[in-house]
């Protein structure tokens, strides 16, 4: 929650969460198809609900399930990168009146990324 501006000064006088730079949507597209893609894949049962072909004698529909545990962790993790890449960081200074000039990089920022 924002809170409201002082007398004499404008709401868009002050840096707040609509001053921050574009998403790149694209991006922002792909990781919400990576985020949708397992959840997708588990929810069509009839796909994989069989027995054959097995693996080392475990039926088909234990193990696609399982190997999905580690899609979905690698999967989430693509777009977790992809994220942090379409939605940049832009530093504030240490109360949140303003934004830090230039890269933002110093001693009190550096290493916290």
């Amino acid at each position: 929650m924002s809170t409201p501006a002082a007398p004499g000064e404008r709401p868009g006088d002050r840096p707040g969460r609509y001053d921050a730079p574009p998403a790149n949507r694209g991006l922002l597209a792909v990781a919400t198809v990576l985020l949708a893609l397992p959840i997708i894949a588990l929810l069509l049962v009839s796909t994989y609900a069989k027995k054959e072909p097995t693996l080392g004698g475990v039926p088909f529909f234990i193990w696609y399930q399982f190997l999905w545990v580690f899609l979905c962790s690698a999967f989430t993790y693509a777009a977790y990168r992809l994220v942090l890449v379409a939605r940049p960081h832009r530093p504030m200074t240490d109360d949140g009146s303003a934004f830090v000039e230039g890269d933002g990089t110093d001693a009190r920022t550096e290493g916290t990324r």
